[in-house]
């Protein structure tokens, strides 16, 4: 019984990352993710990549403005702001907790 709960586990995690894709705009105050894909205009990409937001890249969301816009982040070691229309298009996988 306890192979099948571990296995149900496991397929919801999967359904999660691949159907669900969460963005950098749903994490919650705290939350670190790693990023794993971002999906916008090729010179927003870009910006993006060179302020250090690229594939592999593990994030925190360590404040949030009053209206919810910009977003700030903890980047390697340190802070960034993006909007949260930026941070739609950044997939990422939530990280586990500790």
């Amino acid at each position: 019984m306890a192979g099948n709960s571990k296995r149900f586990a496991n397929e919801k995690e999967i359904h999660y990352q691949l159907v669900m894709k969460p963005s950098l705009a749903d994490l919650a105050l705290g939350q670190a993710a790693e990023i794993v894909s971002i999906d916008c205009d090729r010179s927003i990409s870009r910006r993006l990549m060179e302020m250090g937001l690229i594939p592999g890249t593990e994030v925190r969301v360590v404040r949030v403005a009053p209206l919810g816009d910009p977003i700030e982040l903890r980047v390697r070691d340190y802070a960034l702001s993006v909007r949260r229309a930026e941070a739609a298009r950044i997939a990422v996988v939530p990280a586990r907790a500790a």
